[in-house]
């Protein structure tokens, strides 16, 4: 399964189920799908299912705002070789 369809699973299935035309480019705040409470288990979930911390930093719009973001962020601090190997 790839980062995308992991994500967008969690986020579909545990955080917002129901919403409807959550696409790569859904504001997830800003859109209303998650707010600031889902969107903390979203990081935890992160940390959890990909095997990394995440910062303090690193928790902005920019990394977790949309599906496409928080994609390319895990892919890039796991590797897009490991993509298909986590669980």
């Amino acid at each position: 399964m790839s980062f995308k369809e992991q994500i967008t699973e969690y986020i579909l299935g545990e955080l917002a189920p129901g919403t409807p035309d959550l696409t790569l480019d859904t504001s997830l705040i800003g859109e209303g799908v998650l707010d600031s409470t889902a969107m903390l288990q979203l990081v935890l979930w992160v940390e959890d299912t990909f095997h990394f911390p995440v910062k303090d930093t690193e928790m902005t719009p920019e990394l977790f705002g949309t599906v496409r973001n928080l994609t390319e962020y895990v892919s890039a601090r796991v590797g897009p070789q490991r993509e298909l190997r986590i669980s």
